[in-house]
């Protein structure tokens, strides 16, 4: 028997709870307008973390799919462009020692790889500045697309930097406002299945049972409903990480009017990377 599915029970918030959110509401929002609930539910007792965050690109056609504005996405999270990642310093030390790895394939890669041909010509140019434009745009310090180049087009492909808790809060803003999400800040205490084992709903401290048809475990490394209530595993890759933990520090920029780099800055230090990620100010 096939249940159709027409109350989606988010669980956890946070920036992962807030896209799936936001990415259900604008589908169903364009396919079928209504007959449906989208709700989510976030404690109010887990901190929000506040570090910087870079994106893939591939976040610029999630926040299109879900209708944001870019002009204002970039104004409200303190945006900046990341059109890649600089690693410094990893081999001598020196100044010239860096490569790149920018967010583009080489022009023709599914039909040629040019990598063996990059390694036999033994030139001192690295692979990125031999096969692709984005290392140099990067060095200039110039930006992925021009100030007239459309919303979410792009020159040379491109994600982002942002402030993590603006970001969060920009999204859940745009899922009540934009896209009727209902959203409950409250603390879930049980998880009730049905007879065939699904969940059938969840118990909240304030709002009673909050019931849905199909429930979305946001609620990470605490994982309430995988982990806690159907018991999934958590598969640790602790034996493969060379580093698992890190330190979250805002430093001011040296001038008001200093550059902003449009990539990460990961600069090898004795006991790991330093991960620059500049915002706009």
């Amino acid at each position: 028997m096939t249940t159709v599915i027409k109350n989606i029970v988010i669980v956890g918030g946070g920036t992962a709870g807030r896209i799936t959110a936001g990415t259900l509401a604008a589908k169903l929002k364009q396919k079928v307008n209504s007959g449906y609930t989208i709700t989510l539910v976030e404690s109010p007792n887990v901190p929000a973390i506040g570090v910087g965050e870079g994106t893939w690109p591939t976040m610029r056609n999630t926040l299109k799919n879900m209708g944001i504005s870019e002009t204002d996405f970039i104004k409200q999270c303190n945006v900046s462009f990341k059109q890649g990642a600089k690693f410094a310093k990893w081999v001598t030390g020196k100044n010239d020692d860096f490569y790149y790895h920018p967010p583009v394939l080489p022009q023709g890669h599914d039909e040629i790889d040019l990598t063996p041909h990059w390694l036999a010509s033994k030139t001192n140019h690295s692979y990125a500045q031999a096969v692709c434009p984005q290392q140099a745009i990067c060095e200039l310090g110039l930006a992925p697309k021009q100030i007239t180049t459309p919303e979410y087009a792009a020159q040379a492909n491109y994600a982002y930097h942002l402030d993590a808790k603006l970001f969060s809060e920009f999204l859940k803003n745009h899922c009540i406002a934009k896209l009727d999400v209902n959203h409950i800040i409250d603390d879930v205490t049980h998880i009730n299945s049905t007879e065939n084992g699904d969940i059938g709903s969840v118990a909240t401290k304030s709002n009673g049972l909050i019931s849905g048809d199909l429930f979305i475990d946001c609620t990470g490394f605490n994982s309430l409903l995988l982990g806690q209530h159907f018991k999934v595993p958590f598969i640790s890759c602790e034996d493969t990480l060379f580093i698992d933990q890190a330190i979250a520090v805002q430093v001011p920029y040296e001038h008001e009017d200093s550059p902003i780099q449009s990539h990460t800055l990961s600069t090898a230090q004795s006991a790991g990377p330093d991960l620059g990620y500049r915002f706009t100010k």
